[in-house]
């Protein structure tokens, strides 16, 4: 199955913008694709990073430069099917999730974001249309329903994060060993405070210039 990955380079995590200046949210962007990309790549997986700027990333993968909006993007490409669509600021993904994911055989397969997000998605029968942002988890479901299709609702802790607060930051230095992303946040001064309740610090002064 093929799987589109959607990036955006520029001014990127703009929530995450009163602890990471412009150009360290675009690096840790970069970081946490690159993170996305060695799982989905380790699992046999063929991939296109659909981004709306030019970007190089160091790695083998198919890159299309596409300014339209999320929605109008992927459902031009949900025109052939199966296909799936997995965010870029999931680094927490392993082989193991995206193994699981896989495997199950409905017609749509939805793994759901905490704050009522579509992080991953995957779509085997034509016809399906997606509508991103304000609770699309909820919308995705109904749509499913509304097709007859079969669908699954993938639960799983790690594709639950996607990375746009300090609390979710704080859930990849926890969480994140061994990721590319956790790595350039310990760099750049980030830590946890072992307190009662675990607390993410920086040591670094932060600069937005």
């Amino acid at each position: 199955m093929k799987v589109i990955v959607p990036f955006k380079p520029i001014n990127p995590k703009s929530r995450l913008g009163n602890v990471l200046n412009s150009d360290e949210r675009e690096e840790f962007a970069k970081l946490m694709l690159l993170d996305v990309l060695k799982v989905l790549r380790e699992s046999g997986l063929e991939v296109k990073v659909i981004t709306t700027s030019k970007i190089d990333v160091g790695v083998d993968a198919e890159i299309v430069e596409d300014n339209r909006e999320l929605d109008e993007c992927i459902n031009a490409e949900l025109i052939e099917v199966p296909k799936a669509v997995v965010m870029s600021d999931l680094p927490l993904l392993n082989l193991e999730t995206i193994e699981r994911f896989f495997e199950m055989k409905e017609d749509v397969i939805i793994a759901p974001g905490r704050k009522g997000g579509t992080n991953m998605l995957a779509v085997r029968r034509k016809g399906f249309k997606v509508s991103y942002h304000y609770c699309s988890f909820l919308k995705h479901v109904s749509t499913a329903r509304s097709l007859g299709y079969s669908y699954r609702i993938f639960d799983s802790f790690y594709a639950s994060i996607d990375i746009d607060t300090e609390d979710d930051i704080l859930e990849l230095m926890i969480h994140g060993e061994g990721k590319l992303s956790r790595s350039f946040l310990n760099r750049i001064g980030f830590h946890i405070e072992m307190a009662k309740v675990p607390k993410l610090v920086r040591y670094v002064k932060y600069s937005r210039f």
